[in-house]
């Protein structure tokens, strides 16, 4: 499965792939993603981080999160 097919089954299946640095961040409506969709996501991580842009986690988003876990 090439690294396109991969990212459209991901939506399709109500997930959303980003990218921090080489660090690829899934997060899933479905809890549940076929053992084959991340194996694909795996095997593709190299084209995956490069389609996807780069973000850096502001500050902000670093305090939102420490305020959550409280």
């Amino acid at each position: 499965m090439k690294a396109i097919e991969t990212l459209l089954l991901v939506w399709a299946a109500g997930g959303v792939l980003s990218r921090t640095g080489d660090t690829l961040h899934l997060e899933s409506r479905n809890k549940q993603l076929p053992p084959e969709l991340k194996e694909a996501i795996r095997a593709n991580k190299t084209e995956l981080l490069a389609m996807l842009p780069h973000h850096e986690r502001s500050p902000s988003h670093l305090d939102r999160s420490a305020q959550q876990s409280r």
